[in-house]
């Protein structure tokens, strides 16, 4: 903050009919300058940060790689960030688990790494990428970055990407953490009055937004009548189901009639408030300054209130307004010391209470240009394809800045309307899926102005709490900046979990595959008064740790208790944005889900076969003999199944997978104690288990019935004995485990003697438990000992770039055609790329994207 001074030359320069000071004016004049100054400091010494991720395309087929390059900046001005060194990024399956992970090191506010979709079970839909430094999620799980992408089944022609074959949300029986998203009325219209609040008998403007059932945008018209069926205002869509109208409300209730093709649909109004103050900002009069109106009426007393202006966190603006009288008190405020983006006012009394709310968006021409020339109009398959790039800024000038470069075969893409400007200058700050952001950035016209307003006080939810930076909500820093892979916990008892002061810690570290080897890492460090310790490293990979307790030299059988579980929830996804458009065809299809729509799932021919021949030997059990009908002798020729694709097989069809070391881990870390009960193990892993006891003996229960518990896929015979080998199982020699509830399957591994039938009634699914070879099975911890890993810095892969210059030409589908995380041009802003063509490409699709050391945004055009 400058100084107080400034907030008293705003005063004397923007109070309207300010009473004489005196004792009260003072008091509140304090209290409202306390917040101003708070506001301030907060900014300053509570800096934020924001992640954006450039994909290498916009959609993908299970099987293939998705690449990605990261920019970590500052919140305030876009530059790189100084403060964390550790990002998070996350895949995670339609049904919300996290299926894989990237942990990145941030160097000069950039990383980049990549995922592969080879997970099994595999299931297409929309799979979610989210990336987060650990310090972000002190603001809320709302200020990581997110971003659906399509996935959809492997083709069943090879090559051919006009399939696009997609397993609809909600649908399939693999296990849903996420939400469901909601569905709304045939037609739905929401009001959003300017500044947050309708007040009695004072003129409002009063945003509108029609949608249909999965959130999509409509064309209406509609009417605002009152109890006498007399029309007070009507109104009209302008945009993207949005727009706007002129109203002054009273204490009577009155109704919204939309009429939408041809069908007339009715609404309640939303109450005015008795008393209160309204706020409107004309931003779009002047392209210098912007006019505040503020009003109140005559059940509201008179009040002197504090307006703000942040954006992205950092004050910007402030002034101080005495509201005396009825009529709306005006002024302007400077808005080109404001800089790109959304920005919020905030009008707040005394108490610090908010009165009203206001986003706007300042649009300035200072972004870079990046474009691009290639040798040749076409290129024939397998041909060399160089390209020129250049880098330039708003007046022509050439930058040499590095940018990440994506270069795809055009046929057939998936459209997306999101780039690295939409989602710093736009998305990043407000709630709510956007329909084709792109748009408010194609030209900064009149019309496309109004239209960006006009969202503005449609999604005015933001990202930044004047409350919490004003003080007068609590804020929690929670977490501190990582400088590297830290790892944080906390030594407690073993039964009551009390915390153990000033005990000591022994750590290894031992890169995984170098056990043989001597210690890698090697520390020791004292636990606080509350029983925490912490430490950091800077490695690469994933590493074994053994941690050890003692306390003046002897062993104790403490346990420790990792703070690593802090990944947030899944999201709701909504229905907006499960949209699949095809670029070449502009042909959208909304994700629905009918209920009484089951998608046909088709088994293996070979899978169905072996059914029927289960269940024909069920019948001749049975006594139906003379409903076989026995062919004569006949010979098959096939190819034998191989046991590679049986468990192949048996994984794909499953439901669920878990790595029981990491399952187990994360549920020692819940603060839970298992012990070496594979039943409680189970439980944890999955709510679908349930105890059940019979003759004294435990067992368990999965959605009712018996799970047959397979242990490396060895058939399990229906005795006592081989049933129950399972538990004899040592937990660290379990690998991992799968669920499959086909039935077909449950038939294969269970006792041939039993039928189909008496397989269906007997059993729920299939337990598939893989275990460690025998010489591979870690050893038991010992007394205070915790054996555990250490996740570094993720392996980095590199882009495979074919060379036909001295490879034959073969099959090649590339989506992809080449991919740089780092293009960095010379001090003429031109650089120089060359790659192979694949088999088919004709039409390539370009995406450049680039954030500058001082945060200067540049997208490809």
């Amino acid at each position: 903050m400058k100084t107080l001074r400034k907030v008293i030359g705003y005063i004397s320069l923007l109070l309207f009919c300010l009473q004489a000071p005196g004792q009260e004016t003072d008091s509140v004049i304090n209290k409202l300058t306390h917040y101003i100054r708070a506001t301030d400091q907060f900014s300053q010494y509570i800096p934020r940060e924001k992640v954006y991720l450039h994909f290498d395309n916009t959609s993908y087929y299970q099987g293939d790689n998705i690449w990605f390059n990261c920019y970590v900046v500052t919140s305030e001005l876009h530059e790189a960030t100084g403060l964390s060194k550790t990002l998070y990024v996350e895949l995670l399956n339609p049904g919300g688990e996290i299926i894989d992970k990237r942990v990145l090191k941030v160097e000069n506010g950039q990383c980049h790494g990549d995922f592969t979709l080879g997970q099994l079970p595999f299931y297409s839909g929309f799979y979610e990428v989210r990336a987060y430094t650990k310090y972000m999620l002190n603001f809320g799980e709302d200020a990581i970055f997110s971003r659906l992408l399509p996935v959809f089944n492997k083709p069943k022609t090879e090559g051919n990407y006009e399939e696009k074959d997609m397993l609809k949300y909600g649908y399939g029986k693999y296990p849903k953490k996420r939400e469901k998203p909601q569905k709304g009325k045939k037609v739905n219209l929401k009001f959003y009055p300017e500044g947050g609040n309708l007040i009695e008998n004072i003129p409002s403007r009063v945003a509108f937004e029609i949608t249909d059932a999965f959130g999509n945008p409509l064309e209406a018209t509609g009417k605002i009548i009152n109890q006498d069926k007399e029309e007070i205002a009507d109104f009209a869509v302008t945009h993207d189901g949005r727009g706007f109208f002129n109203y002054t409300p009273n204490a009577g209730k009155r109704k919204a009639v939309v009429d939408y093709n041809g069908k007339k649909y009715q609404f309640d109004m939303p109450q005015p408030l008795p008393q209160g103050f309204t706020l409107q900002a004309d931003n779009l009069s002047s392209s210098d300054s912007l006019e505040i109106s503020l009003q109140k009426n005559e059940q509201t007393p008179a009040e002197m209130l504090g307006m703000v202006i942040i954006c992205r966190g950092k004050l910007y603006n402030y002034c101080l307004a005495n509201v005396l009288h009825n009529e709306p008190v005006r002024f302007k405020v400077d808005k080109t010391i404001l800089p790109s983006g959304v920005s919020q006012i905030v009008l707040f009394n005394s108490n610090g209470d908010i009165l009203c709310d206001r986003l706007i968006f300042i649009h300035k021409e200072e972004q870079l240009t990046i474009r691009s020339k290639a040798g040749k109009e076409t290129y024939e398959p397998y041909e060399a394809v160089d390209m020129e790039f250049t880098v330039t800024d708003q007046n022509e000038n050439p930058v040499q800045t590095s940018f990440s470069l994506s270069v795809r075969d055009g046929m057939n893409e998936v459209k997306s309307d999101c780039n690295i400007l939409t989602d710093m200058l736009l998305a990043s700050d407000i709630k709510g899926y956007v329909h084709n952001p792109s748009y408010y950035f194609e030209a900064n016209d009149s019309v496309h102005r109004s239209s960006l307003d006009l969202l503005m006080m449609v999604q005015g939810w933001h990202r930044y709490s004047w409350k919490q930076m004003a003080g007068t909500e609590p804020f929690e820093l929670k977490y501190t900046p990582e400088q590297g892979i830290e790892m944080h916990g906390q030594v407690v008892s073993f039964v009551r979990k009390k915390p153990k002061p000033n005990v000591t810690i022994s750590s290894f570290l031992l890169k995984r595959g170098e056990e043989e080897e001597a210690a890698s890492a090697f520390d020791i460090f004292t636990t606080d008064s509350l029983g925490h310790f912490a430490f950091r490293a800077d490695i690469t990979g994933k590493w074994n740790m053994i941690l050890a307790v003692s306390e003046k030299g002897k062993k104790k059988d403490h346990r420790i208790i990792l703070d690593r579980l802090f990944t947030p929830e899944p999201k709701r996804y909504r229905y907006p944005e499960m949209q699949v458009t095809v670029a070449d065809q502009e042909t959208e299809k909304a994700e629905e889900t009918d209920a009484e729509e089951v998608p046909e799932i088709q088994e293996p021919e070979e899978d169905i076969n072996a059914f029927l021949t289960a269940y024909e030997d069920s019948l001749a059990k049975a006594g139906n003999k003379e409903k076989v009908l026995r062919l004569d002798e006949v010979t098959v020729t096939a190819k034998k199944r191989s046991r590679e694709k049986d468990i192949f097989n048996n994984r794909s069809k499953s439901i669920a997978f878990y790595d029981v070391q990491s399952e187990w881990d994360d549920i020692t870390d819940q603060g839970k104690y298992i012990g070496k009960d594979i039943h409680e193990l189970m439980i944890n892993m999955n709510n679908n288990f349930r105890k059940t006891f019979s003759r004294q003996d435990e067992y368990l229960q999965y959605k009712g019935k018996m799970p047959l518990f397979v242990i490396n896929y060895e058939p399990t015979m229906a005795t006592e004995m081989d049933y129950n080998k399972y538990k004899l199982i040592r937990l660290e020699a379990i690998k991992s485990i799968y669920i499959n509830e086909e039935l077909s399957i449950m038939c294969k591994y269970a006792d041939p003697r039993m039928s189909p039938l008496e397989v269906d009634d007997f059993y729920s699914c299939v337990v598939f438990i893989e275990t460690f070879p025998e010489d591979k099975i870690p050893t038991d911890a010992g007394k205070g000992v915790r054996k555990t890993w250490l996740e570094g810095y993720s392996q980095v892969k590199e882009f495979y770039n074919p060379d036909y210059s001295i490879l034959p030409p073969e099959p090649d589908y590339r989506r992809t055609l080449y991919w740089n995380p780092s293009v960095t041009p010379d001090e003429k802003g031109k650089a120089d790329i060359r790659f192979y063509n694949n088999s088919s490409c004709k039409k390539f699709s370009i995406s450049a994207e680039t954030i500058t050391a001082d945060g200067i945004i540049g997208i490809y055009k």
